[in-house]
């Protein structure tokens, strides 16, 4: 596991792509379980109601996965959905363990609220990275443009954050 875990390292650093991970379905159910992992140990940190918590936990991976082989299908490319998915999945949890549970645990154990400065630009700086590391993946995966990938990658964010403020009744 430790291999893997070097690889997505390297996804997020930019030094390697999806194409560099096996086409697992069993590590893809592993990179599946880890991503839900992180979200649920997120989740548990904060006051969310239980429509966040099924989004993040039943939506979004379900969404994100089926998005990922949406794209790939539309570029002609639908083989390399399982790496494609294992590296979007993968990263994902991966940021969220490294960048978004220690910031999440700062702004929260200092007493700051959501509205803060520090709590703003920390979800900018969390939301560029995932844009940026996933577009990538993407782009990778297609063979398109990184602009594509980045667009992509920030119509799902869009689109996720919109469900979550529509389930919670606040539009998004």
């Amino acid at each position: 596991m430790q291999q893997f875990l070097r690889i997505f390292i390297d996804i997020v650093l930019w030094r390697r792509g999806p194409q560099d991970l096996p086409a697992s379905g069993l590590l893809l159910a592993i990179t599946l379980a880890t991503y839900v992992l992180v979200g649920v140990v997120q989740l548990a940190l904060l006051d969310e109601p239980v429509a966040t918590w099924l989004v993040y936990l039943v939506a979004d991976p379900a969404l994100l996965s089926l998005f990922v082989w949406l794209l790939l299908r539309l570029y002609g490319h639908p083989e390399r959905f399982q790496q494609t998915a294992t590296a979007v999945l993968g990263t994902g949890a991966l940021l969220g363990v490294v960048l978004y549970l220690p910031l999440q645990i700062l702004v929260t154990g200092s007493g700051l609220g959501p509205a803060s400065l520090i709590a703003q630009v920390s979800a900018l700086f969390l939301v560029v990275v995932f844009v940026l590391v996933t577009g990538r993946i993407l782009k990778l995966a297609t063979g398109a443009s990184l602009f594509t990938g980045i667009a992509a990658s920030l119509t799902y964010f869009i689109a996720i954050n919109a469900l979550v403020g529509a389930m919670q009744g606040t539009g998004g």
